[in-house]
């Protein structure tokens, strides 16, 4: 169960669940350009040197981070930058009016090993579950494939920690696959799909 707590005040190693979606949940990636901008914003605002990156999707309408604090440090002040600026390129692209999101970033602190266990395959499998893609390695947008590749990156020891490695955490993840999902070929990625 996630437990409200203050976003500004968040210490070294605190996990972190950060979502939002579109104001009135309007598609906020309308094209392949539009999560490549996001992404590459999260880079260029240094997101790594303050957070470990443990699991991440960008949906049409949504965004979910899985995150560990790498030093006391600025959630807020990180998520209202890189918020204002999509907004800011989003409204400029698309000659929209109005808000983007659906307010100020959501976050929830994790309050057992269950959910601490269960969040990235929640995450990694929202594609799948909204009917985007049969396969989780086939959605772009999300760092699912990054993370079963088995190169060495620093989030690496969380899933050694908890599932006994990369392995173990894509057998967990393909677990929730129907039999007909699981027998499809991965090879197949997809980028983007307009839901409306």
């Amino acid at each position: 169960m996630a437990l409200s707590f203050d976003k500004s005040n968040l210490t070294i190693g605190c996990l972190i669940h950060v979502y939002n979606r579109g104001n009135n949940k309007m598609v906020l990636f309308k094209s392949s350009a539009d999560y490549q901008w996001f992404t590459k914003k999260m880079v260029k605002l240094k997101m790594r040197d303050e957070f470990e990156l443990i699991a991440y999707c960008l949906m049409p309408n949504h965004f979910h981070f899985f995150l560990r604090t790498k030093k006391d440090c600025g959630l807020s002040r990180f998520f209202q930058r890189l918020q204002l600026a999509y907004a800011k390129y989003f409204n400029r692209k698309y000659s929209h009016l109005g808000h983007v999101f659906g307010g100020s970033f959501k976050t929830g602190a994790l309050s057992d090993d269950h959910h601490v266990a269960e969040l990235p395959r929640y995450i990694h499998l929202n594609p799948v579950n909204a009917g985007l893609t049969s396969r989780p390695g086939s959605w772009l947008y999300s760092n699912y494939n990054d993370i079963i590749s088995g190169e060495i990156k620093p989030e690496d020891s969380f899933y050694d920690e908890v599932y006994g490695g990369a392995r173990l955490y894509q057998d967990f993840v393909e677990s929730q696959l129907s039999p007909n999902q699981l027998s499809m070929s991965g090879a197949n990625q997809v980028g983007f799909k307009n839901r409306g």
